[in-house]
C-alpha cells in the first residue's frame, strides 16, 4: 500500500478473530488466526505493525517474549513509529538499527541470555519511548486485573478481567501453563 500510489483502500480479513473457517488449519482448531486482535480481546504483535505504519498513534512493540532456553537464538522484532531502534541486552547496547526500503518493523536475532532485554528509540541524545521484555522465573502468583476499579451492582454492567501469572518478583510469566479455577460470589 505504501510502495503505490495508485491503491487508495486497504482490507484486512478478520481485524477481530472470531470462531469458525480455521483455515489453514483443521481439527482441534477452531478459529484461523488471521486477525490482529485475538479471540480474547487481545490486540497481536501485528495490531502495533498497523497502528505504526497507518496511524498517528504513537506506536511501540516490542516482542518476542524473553523467556526461551538460554543460548537460544530468538529473532527479536520491534514494530514503531520512529525511524531508529536501539537493543539493549543487560545493559549492553547490541546497536542502533534504521529503518530502510520496505521495511515495516526492526529484526535482529539475538542469543537469550536471561535478564532484561530493552528496546529504545534514541531522538536527539534521549530515549523518547522505551520497552522491555524480563525473563520470568517459576510461576508464584496469580494476578486478576479489571478493566477498571468500580463497577455498578445492577447485573447489567459486566467487568473484564484479565488473569495474569507472575513469578515471585511480579513479572510475568508468559509462558505459564497454570490451572486456575475462578468462582464469583455477590
Amino acid at each position: 500500500m505504501k510502495k503505490y500510489g495508485f491503491l487508495s483502500r486497504m482490507f484486512i480479513w478478520t481485524g477481530f478473530e472470531c470462531l469458525g473457517e480455521p483455515t489453514p488449519y483443521g481439527w482441534p482448531w477452531r478459529s484461523s488466526y488471521f486477525g490482529s486482535v485475538d479471540l480474547e480481546g487481545f490486540r497481536k504483535d501485528v495490531c502495533y505493525m498497523y497502528q505504526s505504519e497507518w496511524t498517528r498513534m504513537p506506536a511501540f512493540h516490542l516482542f518476542p517474549r524473553w523467556n526461551w532456553k538460554s543460548g537460544q537464538t530468538v529473532d527479536v522484532w520491534v514494530y514503531i513509529c520512529c525511524e531508529e531502534v536501539e537493543l539493549i541486552l543487560i545493559g549492553q547496547s547490541l546497536g542502533v538499527k534504521k529503518k530502510s526500503g520496505d521495511d515495516l518493523h526492526f529484526m535482529r536475532r539475538v542469543g537469550l541470555v536471561p535478564g532484561t532485554l530493552r528496546a529504545g528509540a534514541p531522538s536527539g541524545g534521549k530515549e523518547i519511548r522505551v520497552q522491555e521484555q524480563e525473563t520470568a522465573g517459576a510461576p508464584t502468583e496469580i494476578m486478576l486485573v479489571p478493566d477498571r476499579a468500580q463497577i455498578a451492582a445492577n447485573g447489567e454492567d459486566p467487568s473484564f478481567v484479565t488473569v495474569k501469572v507472575a513469578d515471585a518478583e511480579g513479572t510475568i510469566v508468559p509462558d505459564a501453563d497454570s490451572l486456575v479455577h475462578l468462582a464469583v460470589e455477590g
